[in-house]
């Protein structure tokens, strides 16, 4: 039982808990660490996109739960406000979990020209800081992202310390003052610093706002693009692009060697960046591409801002027949909050009842965007309601997945391999998690199933000790009680006491043999 593992510190990663955790209690092996925290002696550290999760969550109290660690401490924020929500669901579910698939690579990461942090790096200020305030230091998740060159606080560029961060070697290196010693200061030319300073600022506020943006899918994102470049006068015509100019608007603002620093200098190659991310959307482009682009077509707003505005109409048109109310809106520059609530009034309801509901909104409108408002209002045309969807009946919706879980608990009674039968790993074999969390109580069948059948540490241990025996016998081997417990994946120290008492019966039969 883990009883002291550390709370993390503000913006601080998982792995840099992990590693303080190491230290804390005089952890020099990894392969001890991560079978003691994991039960996995081969786990390869991963400082961006940590797995194993919601065994983290529970080392941690109760105000602690998976999506905050995900939120707060790992650098999945800086992929949500371009990815698709199947692709985020799949990576939340990845994180908590123990599977962990080609996550990098349904990201993007991978085959990104935008390279990633291979050295951990720091602010030798905030450092100094966190000396003052915690008694030690921690590695913060935003020097870890690419582009983030410039601690925003101080006005200094970051250091980079000697220390590895791919995990190849499998340690948890813990940050300390030491690595002051052997790290070196980031250096860039003189009429870029502002760049850097500028584009750290941008990636902070990108985070901040990152949960509260979602993406359809691809063609969300074209659509978002298609409407911010048209706002720009960057069409040749109704749908060609003016690439050339948009490729002279991010040269301008940014400049050649800024962008150079990047690998973000090819502008005027057929197959470049620059165009495929102004095309469709067939792939995830880096929220450095989409952060730099964004704020050469807009240059007096922020990025972020602007971007959410226009998804948010993309959005809408997508939406348009799936709902009542149909607009056909002619698109303006950056909308304010209000047009944008409008809009959304006036899906649910007609103007009449849409101007009644919200009296003060309808006459900020007239008096600020009058023009606007009397053409969205003109082209607002009522569709055929749909017929309402039938209200979910819980009692059949529970006994269904009760026979679910009866069918699933038999598969698993043949597959001495599973993991652990735990609540959260039975609920992941239905594919319902959230509905279930959201309605546990509506039901009771499933609940009670679960609290029944989760398998308790008790047997999960003496499974991997029976999976082993039966192994044993199997080979025709003999394994001394060390080997035994290493390919059960136990240790002594680990096992409880009515499993050490299971344990100390198999090997009395083993001897008697």
């Amino acid at each position: 039982m883990i009883s002291n593992f550390p709370a993390p510190y503000p913006n601080e990663l998982i792995y840099s808990v992990i590693a303080r955790y190491a230290v804390h209690n005089g952890i020099l092996s990894p392969k001890y660490l991560t079978e003691e925290l994991f039960n996995n002696r081969n786990l390869t550290p991963t400082y961006d996109l940590p797995s194993h999760l919601d065994r983290v969550a529970s080392y941690l109290p109760d105000h602690y739960d998976t999506l905050i660690l995900i939120n707060q401490h790992t650098l999945l924020p800086i992929y949500q406000p371009f990815q698709p929500d199947t692709v985020m669901r799949y990576a939340v579910q990845a994180l908590r979990g123990e599977q962990y698939q080609s996550l990098h690579t349904k990201l993007g990461k991978n085959a990104s020209r935008i390279k990633a942090v291979s050295f951990f790096r720091f602010c030798p200020h905030c450092w100094q800081e966190q000396m003052q305030q915690y008694g030690e230091v921690y590695w913060k998740c935003s020097w870890q992202i690419t582009g983030y060159e410039y601690c925003t606080r101080h006005q200094q560029s970051l250091s980079v310390s000697s220390m590895s961060c791919n995990g190849i070697d499998r340690k948890f290196y813990f940050a300390h003052l030491n690595a002051l010693k052997d790290s070196s200061q980031l250096v860039f030319n003189l009429q870029d610093v502002n760049h850097h300073i500028e584009l750290a600022g941008l990636i902070e506020e990108l985070l901040a706002h990152s949960t509260s943006i979602s993406v359809q899918d691809f063609s969300t994102l074209s659509d978002t693009y298609f409407l911010l470049l048209k706002d720009r006068d960057l069409l040749l015509n109704r749908k060609n692009i003016n690439y050339e100019k948009v490729r002279q608007l991010v040269v301008d603002y940014w400049g050649e060697s800024f962008l150079q620093y990047y690998q973000l200098g090819d502008l005027s190659s057929e197959n470049c960046w620059l165009k495929n991310i102004c095309r469709k959307h067939r792939k995830a482009f880096s929220y450095l591409e989409h952060l730099i682009v964004l704020k050469a077509l807009v240059p007096e707003q922020s990025p972020i801002y602007t971007y959410q505005q226009y998804l948010d109409l993309a959005t809408v048109g997508i939406e348009e027949q799936a709902i009542p109310v149909t607009v056909k809106h002619k698109t303006y520059q950056v909308l304010s909050d209000d047009q944008l609530k409008w809009i959304q009034l006036i899906q649910d309801m007609s103007v009449k009842l849409a101007r009644k509901h919200d009296g003060a909104l309808y006459a900020r409108l007239y008096r600020n965007h009058k023009d606007w408002l009397l053409q969205i209002n003109q082209t607002a045309i009522m569709t055929p309601l749909s017929l309402p969807k039938p209200r979910v009946d819980w009692s059949i919706r529970d006994r269904q997945f009760m026979k679910q879980l009866i069918k699933i608990r038999d598969e698993l009674l043949e597959d001495l391999d599973s993991p652990q039968w735990t609540k959260k790993f039975l609920i992941k074999q239905l594919g319902h998690v959230s509905l279930i969390e959201k309605n546990w109580h509506f039901l009771p069948l499933t609940k009670a199933f679960l609290e029944r059948y989760a398998e308790s540490v008790d047997c999960y241990q003496i499974r991997r000790l029976t999976r082993t025996y039966i192994r044993q016998q199997t080979e025709n081997k003999y394994y001394s009680p060390s080997v035994f417990l290493r390919l059960a994946g136990l240790s002594r120290e680990r096992l409880t006491p009515e499993v050490h008492r299971f344990f100390n019966n198999i090997w009395e039969e083993i001897k008697n043999e």
